[in-house]
């Protein structure tokens, strides 16, 4: 995850520095070509600032930083210069499009870049730890691969996306997701370990996805206890990015709970090489 973040950053960062100067610079040029006088505007600024009562200094700082007295500054300035900048509107509505378009692909592919972390972190982790788990065909290792590494990340992603829309909703969708991946990961454990050697309706029934459900929630919050100590003791973004990979790992270990299980009703005469391996 982290080698994803910082490949993203790298990119990123020059990305945006490099956007910015090229904005800077253009729109220096475009305003060597008007005729507006700067000095107009520095009065503006400076008689807006007069204006207020200063026998209240604290009074008067507070509304220099306020959001309204702002706007309205802008606003002024934006009116003396706006005769002068109309027929350069279209360059500089150009160059303000240009700028923010590029930021915007830069940050799609930061995420990007993270996603390919996470999911690569998972697949690595995933495969040290099974390979000691169980012996398994190509193709049942590429089915749990996929299982894990794409639908795995899938459900956490789009609880952080609802999180994003509309807070509460981690709630209802952290539960939702729990028993969602309680029955793939009971779903993906039979297709690689108990299909024509365990009874489908032995795998998945009510009985074992609520109990599954319930682990899958001790572990996940468990986690989530981690991921806020992090940020209350390093701070938000590390504590984020650290405790994505203490979510990655509860999610491992719970699709691994799931293996383990339909491996212990595997009849220990059936397909040895199934068989979990010695330590």
């Amino acid at each position: 995850m982290f080698v994803g973040a910082v490949i993203g950053l790298s990119i990123l960062l020059p990305g945006c520095i490099s956007a910015v100067k090229g904005f800077v610079n253009e729109i220096t040029e475009i305003l060597k070509e008007t005729s507006i006088d700067f000095n107009v505007v520095k009065d503006f600024i400076l008689n807006s600032v007069k204006e207020l009562d200063w026998d209240k200094p604290v009074t008067s700082i507070k509304t220099i930083l306020s959001r309204d007295w702002l706007t309205s500054l802008f606003n002024g300035c934006t009116d003396l210069v706006a005769a002068d900048l109309q027929p350069y509107a279209q360059q500089i509505d150009a160059a303000v499009k240009g700028v923010v378009g590029t930021v915007k692909s830069l940050l799609i592919l930061f995420i990007i870049c993270c996603v390919i972390g996470f999911i690569g972190g998972y697949f690595l982790t995933g495969y040290l730890v099974r390979r000691d788990t169980a012996r398994r065909p190509i193709w049942k290792f590429l089915l749990a691969m996929f299982i894990d590494s794409v639908i795995t990340p899938a459900i956490l992603f789009v609880c952080v996306w609802l999180f994003t829309m509309w807070k509460p909703s981690i709630i209802f969708s952290t539960l939702v997701a729990l028993c969602l991946f309680g029955v793939i990961s009971l779903l993906s454990a039979y297709l690689v370990h108990g299909v024509k050697k365990v009874k489908f309706g032995d795998v998945l029934n009510a009985k074992n996805i609520l109990k599954l459900s319930l682990t899958n929630f001790i572990i996940y919050y468990i986690s989530v206890v981690f991921v806020v100590l992090l940020c209350v003791i390093i701070n938000t973004f590390s504590g984020i990015l650290i405790g994505f990979s203490f979510v990655e790992i509860a999610f491992l270990v719970i699709s691994i709970n799931a293996e383990s299980y339909v491996l212990g009703l595997v009849p220990k005469t059936v397909d040895e090489e199934q068989q979990p391996l010695a330590a």
